[in-house]
């Protein structure tokens, strides 16, 4: 049996009088000998359309089909649902006495609303122009549950941004993109990979004369900026010590440290009372991320040694552009049980 259509398209027919849609099958497939088609047919008049279901039966002969007339036509229960709903579907598109594609959403089962294989985004774009109607928003705001409708319908399309995000970030590490302009483009645009108590990022860089750094990021908190340094995913973190049997700081790394040392010098004495062309912008003892290399495939002792060396740094701390990704996607996970949440 074939699955319940949600859209379903409707066109004229010859006659001005009548349209139609495309045949909807009930019973087919390549295991039957019998196929069963319902044709729904519209038919204008003063007081409305009518609907006028056809159906057509098809008997299999020789390879081919060929249309017959059954003596008896039993459907199975689950046939019978199906024809329902068709049905049911029709009646409403009927009430719109008008031609085009059309989503039916059972407002009482809106989980099991499928797009019929519809364009997602089309389905998207519909739907948006609904949302910014007048009538509609000014419907929904009167109605007591209109702000908790609106909330939820937030966190679905934040959510959906936010996954979006997390995907490019993981794709572009798995196709093994190193450019730090990329990851540089994609962090500007996501702060909230490094936490919740972060807001937005800073188009300003130049903390000093000569001094440039990736990011800067608005504490949600104090309002206060913190550095974000970004080198490239293929870099090394760590190195290991053979005769002393312990991991320490790469050369990569190492320089990156000695690096935002000096940032985090040139920013706390040029903007602990506002940077001079942005008195807006303050930082005040503030911190560094450094993002730099990749550990999907470290070991426990090595993820420990990490741990250990940024502990024992003060206001600089190293990070991998995998521990980024799983934090981003540890903000989803929350933020995907609030709007469930909201949604129950």
């Amino acid at each position: 049996m074939t699955e319940k259509p949600s859209v379903v398209g409707r066109k004229s027919a010859h006659s001005t009088n009548i349209s139609f849609t495309e045949p909807i099958v009930i019973r087919g497939g390549s295991g039957t000998t019998t196929r069963f088609e319902l044709l729904l047919q519209y038919v204008r008049r003063s007081g409305g359309d009518r609907l006028a279901p056809k159906f057509l039966y098809w008997k299999k002969k020789t390879g081919s089909f060929r249309a017959g007339y059954p003596v008896e036509f039993t459907l199975t229960h689950e046939e019978a649902e199906h024809l329902r709903n068709v049905l049911a579907q029709g009646l409403k598109i009927a009430d719109l006495s008008s031609d085009g594609n059309f989503l039916v959403i059972p407002l009482d089962n809106v989980a099991s609303t499928n797009l019929g294989g519809r364009d997602p985004a089309m389905v998207g774009q519909a739907l948006a122009s609904l949302l910014t109607s007048q009538d509609v928003l000014g419907s929904i705001s009167a109605d007591p549950r209109g702000i908790e409708v609106l909330h939820r319908l937030e966190l679905a399309v934040r959510l959906t941004e936010l996954e979006s995000a997390a995907a490019k970030l993981e794709s572009n590490l798995n196709e093994g993109v190193v450019s730090e302009e990329a990851y540089q483009a994609w962090c500007k645009n996501h702060g909230w990979a490094f936490g919740n108590t972060y807001t937005t990022t800073d188009s300003v860089r130049e903390i000093a004369l000569g001094d440039k750094v990736d990011i800067l990021l608005n504490s949600v908190t104090s309002g206060l900026r913190d550095i974000i340094e970004l080198k490239r995913p293929d870099m090394e973190v760590l190195s290991y010590d053979k005769t002393h049997k312990n991991w320490y700081w790469s050369s990569d790394a190492s320089k990156a440290i000695g690096q935002c040392h000096r940032y985090l010098d040139a920013l706390h004495e040029a903007a602990g009372n506002g940077l001079r062309d942005h008195p807006e912008l303050v930082a005040y003892h503030p911190s560094a991320t450094i993002v730099l290399g990749r550990s999907n495939t470290w070991e426990e002792e090595k993820i420990r040694a990490l741990h250990g060396l940024n502990f024992r740094l003060h206001s600089i701390r190293i990070m991998t552009y995998d521990h980024l990704l799983a934090q981003a996607r540890n903000f989803l996970k929350q933020l995907d049980k609030n709007a469930y949440k909201a949604g129950k």
